[in-house]
């Protein structure tokens, strides 16, 4: 079997997703504000959190965190609610409206991939499908032991 030098290969997936970041999701226009938006896609992620594990989620300060929970809140994305377990702690919660906003951006996300996706022949795609079938398994995998 080849050897691998994981330093290079470890390079070239960063060295991907930077550019399949400034190529795509940075040139999208977002319904709202950036770290809103990763906001809400964390709490669809985690489910309901503290202010603090959000914060530390989006690597921001609690008075960062802060001004976007009231935000979010003021425009019906999320609501607070008094924890079970801690009545002194508030969890952010995802409501259906932030919900409905990730589900419609996703959707189109989805088209404006398809769209960009156009321009590769059959083989091109097959090839593309197969190594995407490949590369999210491995990435999963990798994500959940390291986790």
């Amino acid at each position: 079997m080849e050897y691998i030098d994981r330093k290079k290969l470890s390079a070239r997936v960063i060295d991907s997703f930077h550019t399949f970041n400034s190529n795509f999701f940075q040139k999208i226009n977002y319904p709202i504000a950036a770290n809103h938006w990763i906001s809400l896609c964390i709490l669809d992620s985690y489910g309901p959190l503290t202010a603090t594990a959000l914060g530390d989620h989006l690597s921001i300060s609690k008075q960062q965190v802060l001004q976007i929970i009231n935000k979010l809140c003021k425009d019906g994305y999320i609501s607070r609610q008094t924890a079970l377990n801690d009545r002194r702690c508030k969890n952010i919660t995802l409501t259906e409206k932030g919900h409905k906003i990730i589900m419609n951006e996703i959707r189109l996300l989805t088209l404006e991939f398809e769209n960009k996706i156009d321009i590769l022949a059959d083989l091109e795609l097959t090839k593309f499908d197969e190594a995407i079938k490949t590369f999210v398994p491995l990435f999963e995998k990798i994500y959940i032991i390291n986790k």
